[in-house]
């Protein structure tokens, strides 16, 4: 890869950076103030609101165990400090209670607005002794009171320069109860810009982890030999589908999964099945051999893990422990492993995914941590981690990518070095062929004139074995001047050199040239020699080269037809067409092997053209010419009963 230096560079610090700037844009409100509630009062009335977020963060009165209507609250109630549980001041985590605090601001006709995040697990919130919100509800035991999770905005206005805000809590299924999350109070416009604002980061960070997941689904199926793809698009779909179904999630406000769904065992399940996804991944990168060797039992520990969350007490301080430690034995095992592999050394990219699996221990466990000016550091700290693994693996995908074109391109030299050295072999082949048939074309023929003469002297000879030999040498003479000529014809074929010379010709006079040319050497080999023709028309055919044709396709019907057998030769005409059929009585062509009897160095049976010289070439020259000069060959054998050629010429006028 070119500059792969600097790419590494800028690909790590844009997986660093990103997360950062989600984290802060995210986590610290606009213009925060530093302004606690005091004694449960909080005096604005002399700052200057505009466009200021006020966290509410302080001691705030509170009665534990009833839920007072404003007008019953007393005015000397203790204070608690907010936001907290409030089992941290010695009350029991199940019950109920009533928080009240009051604002002091300057601005009457501001409309103003509440920002309020986790309280467990079911509120009323009223304002000025009117009832404005509510989650659920809240009631002093647990069978009348209905939990509900979700965040909420809460606008309001001043009266007479005060806002008396009391919230009644009921907390009978977590752990912890009270206003746990920050209250935040400012003008509507900037809660609203900050919540928007928030809430657009936070959608684009679950909107990452989406196409994640489908981008690594779908490299796994065109890839499916590499497992890690699967494995870590099933970790983003379970973060996913967990960040957007939290309380802070969006689901509560886009209401994709209906709250009749939703569960707070859900969400715990999820939290489980994506902690053991995010250790198995972390094991498949660095421990591959070992998370393969014990598969099985990985996969029974992820499945036990889910169930255990699904069916544990969630309103049991011991099972929040519980949890936690399951999650982080499983994480730090997988920490250790990594730390221990090889691959970590090995391979520079591994290790600021290695980095973030620290840092998802640290922040990626719970929604806030550093009290309440970080609002959702869980989910940046999972993207950065999913940032960290997308550039881990697309390291991977390009180095392969590199190596298959690296590959590819030496295959194409190699292919293109082996091509030219075999084109030049076979020019070189075809040109030594060319002028072998040239060269050899002379002296068999002076070989053939003896030979011819020797055979006529040897029928005034009374030796037998004499006249024998003679009759043999002269008949493979001509089988190698038919080779010879076969071989020349081949030559120009392949370089194409076969010039056609077409020319208009009349049926009956070629076919009684035909019935001449090979009559005195059919009756020397026993076999009758029949030419039937219809009608005289005209048909396109190169004069020269059509001799070649019927020798090829005569000397093959001889070779294989017994003495006494017989040769036909019926033309017949059909529209634009002549079909002119060579049929002899021979031994026949099996089935299978008729698709093929045209192709260049076919040969029936190789024993048997062995023995009688043939050299597989004739039919594929004839089928040659018979296209050159716009025909066609086919054949058709039943084996026994000899083989049919048709030779189809197009007809043309006699001139």
């Amino acid at each position: 890869m070119p500059n792969n230096k600097y790419t590494s560079f800028i690909a790590s610090a844009a997986v660093i950076i990103i997360p950062l700037l989600l984290f802060f844009a995210m986590c610290l409100p606009l213009n925060h103030s530093e302004a606690e509630v005091n004694e449960g009062t909080l005096d604005l009335s002399t700052e200057n609101i505009k466009g200021r977020i006020f966290a509410l963060n302080g001691d705030w009165k509170m009665v534990y165990g009833e839920l007072l209507m404003p007008g019953d609250f007393p005015e000397t109630a203790p204070t608690i400090p907010v936001p907290a549980d409030w089992s941290s001041q010695d009350f029991p985590p199940l019950g109920a209670a009533t928080y009240r605090f009051t604002v002091s601001v300057t601005d009457t006709g501001v409309p103003y607005m509440l920002m309020i995040n986790s309280v467990s697990s079911a509120y009323a919130l009223w304002v000025n002794s009117e009832l404005l919100h509510t989650e659920g509800i809240p009631a002093v035991n647990a069978e009348r009171t209905v939990s509900q999770h979700s965040n909420a905005l809460v606008p309001l206005f001043a009266e007479n320069g005060t806002i008396d805000i009391v919230i009644h809590v009921s907390n009978y299924e977590f752990y912890s109860g009270g206003i746990t999350g920050t209250v935040f109070f400012g003008e509507a416009d900037a809660i609203q810009k900050y919540f928007i604002r928030t809430r657009m980061m936070y959608a684009l960070s679950l909107g990452c982890i989406l196409l994640a997941a489908f981008y690594h689904l779908l490299l796994y199926l065109f890839r499916r030999q590499e497992k890690a793809y699967i494995l870590f698009s099933l970790m983003c779909f379970l973060c996913f589908v967990r960040f957007l179904v939290e309380t802070d999630g969006l689901n509560q406000y886009f209401a994709v999964i209906s709250d009749a769904m939703l569960d707070i065992r859900i969400y715990m399940t999820l939290l489980a099945l994506h902690s053991a996804a995010i250790a198995l991944f972390a094991l498949y990168i660095f421990a591959r051999n070992f998370l393969i060797k014990y598969k099985v039992h990985a996969a029974v520990i992820s499945v036990s893990l889910g169930l255990i969350f699904w069916f544990m007490p969630i309103n049991k301080p011991y099972s929040t422990i519980f949890a936690t430690v399951l999650i982080l034995v499983l994480l730090i095992f997988s920490i250790i492993k990594s730390a221990l592999s090889p691959v970590l050394r090995e391979n520079p990219w591994t290790r600021l995914y290695f980095i973030s699996l620290f840092i998802f221990m640290a922040a990626g466990m719970t929604k806030t941590f550093s009290g309440i000016y970080l609002y959702m550091p869980g989910l940046v700290s999972n993207l950065f981690m999913i940032l960290s693994q997308c550039l881990l693996l697309s390291h991977s995908y390009s180095r392969a990518f590199s190596l298959v074109e690296e590959t590819n391109s030496n295959l194409e030299n190699i292919v293109e070095e082996r091509t030219k050295t075999l084109q030049a072999t076979h020019n070189a082949m075809k040109e030594l062929i060319g002028n072998m048939s040239h060269d050899l074309k002379t002296p068999l023929s002076v070989m053939s004139v003896n030979l011819e003469s020797l055979s006529s002297l040897a029928e005034t000879k009374s030796d037998s074995k004499y006249q024998q030999h003679v009759r043999v040498a002269y008949q493979k003479n001509l089988d190698l001047q038919r080779l010879i000529q076969n071989l020349f014809e081949i030559s120009r074929i392949e370089t194409n050199r076969n010039i056609y010379s077409v020319k208009s010709e009349s049926l009956l006079r070629l076919l009684a040239r035909v019935k001449e040319r090979y009559d005195d050497f059919l009756e020397d080999k026993d076999i009758a020699f029949e030419v039937t023709s219809g009608e005289d028309t005209g048909i396109n055919i190169d004069p020269n080269k059509i001799w070649s044709v019927f020798d090829n396709i005569i000397y093959n019907s001889v070779r294989y037809t017994e003495s006494g057998g017989i040769i036909t030769i019926v033309a017949e005409t059909f529209n634009d067409l002549v079909n002119v059929t060579i049929t002899d009585t021979g031994c026949g062509i099996a089935e299978e092997h008729l698709p093929r009897i045209f192709e260049r160095f076919y040969k029936v049976s190789a024993a048997r053209n062995e023995k009688d010289g043939d050299s597989g070439l004739g039919l594929f020259i004839v089928r040659s010419i018979m296209e050159g000069c716009g025909g066609s060959v086919t054949a058709a054998s039943e084996v026994g009963k000899g083989t049919a050629v048709v030779l189809t010429f197009k007809t043309n006028s006699l001139r």
